[in-house]
């Protein structure tokens, strides 16, 4: 396809009327706001008799998105990437056999994962994050789902490739298992989660030289440091893809998961590196769509420098986060007004709402999906936001 600048519809309002769209479009990219498994499908209010029943919450959450992708005239398999945030990880696999009956018998077959645990509100189980594509374009899948009820690990659509969250607790090339509880085991994993990526997005014809963004999720947020780190080892001195990294609970064994999108072999992507860390990329523009990395709300837009007068002003850091992500977008001569999905994660799932009433200032009655996660966030900042615009 054809770099080109898409027209950004928003086909869906908040069912709360919040100032956020929860379906929009921008050519064959179709992005939802996040969706809780507590609040009813129907009237959209908190049922605290859901409290502990992880599968009516699926249902919820899961439900939401299906039916907004119906009510814009696609359906649940329209989705490619679907990203969970719970309040556990032990049923997992129950939550992913709920998939059919929301996504498709044949469409959840198509569409690629990332989960970690997270600080959730009140009796809420799951925030799940969908993106999804017109039904127009084909998807590929390199490598497919183990069984029904699970995600594919890696699926081409249109001008990108999406892979599935990954763990390094082994080496899928060598088979060797990471050493656990021993000083070495984040920096093993951390090299077989990539090789793991490696390994998936070869089976598409691709490498890791094509990622446009990586998802990842901690299990300690004083690892962050050490995972940029490592990363510039990896990737030859420079970490050459839009990036945020946050702390949560993940659940089960292993430190980290990471999930990524790349083009398409043969794509061309473009970088512009941070001012305060010029091996490490601000934001990446690639067909169409430009990718930038972590925002932090403690961070001065133009040199990263902390500004110490915004610890413990939660509100503060909401709009220096918003200046520092435009500050990103202007890089490639974008903006807010541009943005399509907006990443929010918080120290404190409660800022929720006073978030979003604050980011309406920004885009009044144009505005992106928004998903809401609550994490543990780096250098004690409490609001942070990644984001993906627009070119």
């Amino acid at each position: 396809m054809a770099e080109n600048r898409h027209k950004k519809e928003v086909l869906l309002g908040d069912e709360r009327n919040r100032q956020m769209a929860a379906v929009l479009r921008y050519g064959p990219y179709v992005f939802l706001s996040s969706s809780d498994g507590y609040r009813d499908i129907e009237t959209q209010q908190i049922d605290t008799e859901l409290d502990g029943q992880a599968i009516p919450q699926c249902n919820n959450a899961y439900g939401r998105q299906a039916r907004r992708l119906e009510q814009v005239g696609y359906g649940g398999d329209a989705a490619v990437w679907i990203e969970n945030f719970t309040s556990g990880q032990s049923w997992r696999l129950e939550r992913m056999a709920t998939w059919p009956d929301h996504f498709g018998e044949e469409g959840h077959k198509l569409a690629v994962s990332f989960g970690a645990q997270c600080k959730m509100a009140g009796v809420n189980m799951l925030t799940a994050v969908v993106m999804a594509m017109t039904p127009d374009l084909e998807r590929q899948v390199f490598v497919h789902q183990p069984h029904r009820g699970r995600a594919s690990r890696i699926t081409r659509c249109g001008d990108f490739t999406y892979v599935i969250g990954v763990r390094g607790r082994s080496n899928p090339f060598t088979e060797e298992e990471a050493a656990e509880e021993v000083p070495e085991q984040f920096s093993t994993e951390l090299f077989y989660t990539y090789e793991w990526l490696r390994s998936h997005l070869e089976k598409g014809g691709g490498s890791l030289d094509d990622l446009v963004r990586t998802d990842c999720a901690l299990k300690r947020i004083g690892d962050v440091g050490p995972y940029y780190d490592q990363l510039k080892e990896r990737f030859g001195g420079k970490v050459p893809f839009a990036a945020y990294s946050v702390g949560t609970l993940l659940g089960g064994r292993g430190v980290m998961e990471i999930g990524g999108v790349a083009i398409n072999p043969g794509g061309v992507k473009e970088t512009a590196w941070l001012a305060e860390d010029p091996d490490r990329a601000q934001a990446v523009r690639a067909n169409g769509l430009v990718f930038a990395s972590d925002a932090s709300g403690l961070a001065d837009e133009q040199t990263g420098a902390v500004k110490q007068e915004l610890y413990g002003d939660r509100s503060g850091q909401a709009r220096q986060a918003l200046r520092r992500l435009d500050a990103a977008l202007n890089r490639f001569d974008t903006s807010l007004e541009n943005v399509l999905r907006l990443d929010v994660f918080l120290d404190d799932i409660y800022f929720e709402d006073e978030f979003v009433a604050l980011a309406a200032e920004h885009w009044g009655g144009d505005p992106p999906t928004m998903n809401v996660v609550g994490v543990d966030l780096h250098g004690n900042a409490e609001v942070e936001l990644s984001c993906i615009a627009g070119a």
